[in-house]
């Protein structure tokens, strides 16, 4: 034996691990993901007469994995964090009967709900997959996709808000999981919210619950807040609890979401697709005497938002809101004030 013979073995048997390793994080990844398909179609039968879980169902869930495979197209393990991001909302429902996350990180934010539900379903769904032990659930250094999952499910959205030590102690590969996941998510609530905000208003749903933003007094006000008038138009992340004081103002809040991915050149062209797309918006009419959900069509998201300016704001705000979302739209920047 020479004396280059021992580093090459070595370096032939790391490689063979971590094939070994990435065939095993794919077979669990195709397992985890076949299964919560499987589980959406038996969910949005459970659950078809509840317009907030359908959404879910329909729309928020699908499209956050139809991005993820967009931005990260060889990135299998964070598609699956991605379909698997809010394993939470429904736990979440079932017990509470709404999304309210209460305050973050909490027991009843569905950030931590889904997180446990996860580490104790995850055995149950991988018992056929080679290999796999429910040991794996809790050795980090083994767990591969499991932990990177898992720590997307309970991270995603949160950095800067909330499990700082957590953030801190993450894996090179988990922190960029949580980090593109949390994009992805920014992207397909900034492009879907137009859908269901005025009906979140007409139901006063965010006065209901606890931690509800809108003062009563204020709910039938079509003035926005000068203030989230302000950050709307730089685009700044603000507390939509905290600042929001009507209805206008959480759709402003809503068209934030929007904007943001606008404003930010890694996600503008693919907002910007996304928002071309036909969209629609339910809303609460009258229609034989009865108070009934319908749906109204629209060319575009963009179309859709101004539809909710012009009909929930008065036409100061309505306008200027407009001219914001529009200006983000086409340039990824604020309107100068000649273009008011």
């Amino acid at each position: 034996m020479n004396n280059h013979e021992t580093p090459t073995t070595q370096s032939e048997d790391t490689k063979t691990h971590e094939a070994r390793e990435q065939l095993f994080d794919h077979e669990i990844c195709e397992e985890l993901i076949t299964h919560l398909l499987t589980e959406h179609e038996s969910q949005r039968l459970q659950f078809k007469e509840s317009p907030d879980v359908c959404y879910k169902l329909n729309v928020h869930f699908p499209s956050v994995y139809e991005i993820s495979k967009r931005i990260a197209p060889e990135d299998f393990i964070t598609q699956t964090a991605a379909l698997y991001h809010d394993y939470g909302r429904i736990p979440q429902f079932e017990l509470k009967g709404d999304f309210n996350d209460g305050t973050l990180g909490s027991e009843q934010d569905h950030h931590v709900i889904g997180y446990h539900a996860f580490l104790e379903d995850a055995p149950k769904i991988l018992e056929s997959c080679s290999d796999f032990t429910p040991l794996i659930i809790n050795d980090s250094a083994k767990s591969g996709a499991i932990s990177i999952i898992a720590k997307t499910i309970k991270l995603h959205g949160l950095r800067g808000k909330a499990f700082p030590e957590d953030f801190q102690n993450l894996t090179e590969e988990e922190a960029r999981a949580v980090d593109l996941v949390s994009q992805i998510d920014d992207i397909a609530n900034g492009v879907q919210c137009v859908g269901y905000l005025l009906r979140e208003g007409q139901e006063q749903k965010k006065n209901q619950s606890n931690g509800g933003f809108i003062p009563d007094e204020n709910a039938t006000s079509k003035k926005v807040s000068p203030k989230v008038m302000e950050l709307f138009r730089e685009s700044t992340a603000f507390n939509r609890n905290a600042e929001c004081k009507t209805y206008p103002d959480y759709y402003l809040f809503g068209a934030f979401l929007a904007t943001r991915s606008l404003k930010n050149p890694a996600t503008r062209e693919l907002t910007k697709e996304l928002m071309s797309l036909p969209t629609s918006v339910m809303e609460h009419e009258i229609i034989d005497g009865q108070d009934t959900l319908v749906s109204k069509k629209f060319a575009s998201s963009i179309e859709a938002f101004e539809y909710i300016f012009r009909t929930q704001m008065e036409e100061k705000d309505a306008n200027e809101a407009y001219n914001i979302l529009l200006s983000y739209y086409h340039t990824g920047e604020a309107p100068n004030v000649s273009q008011q």
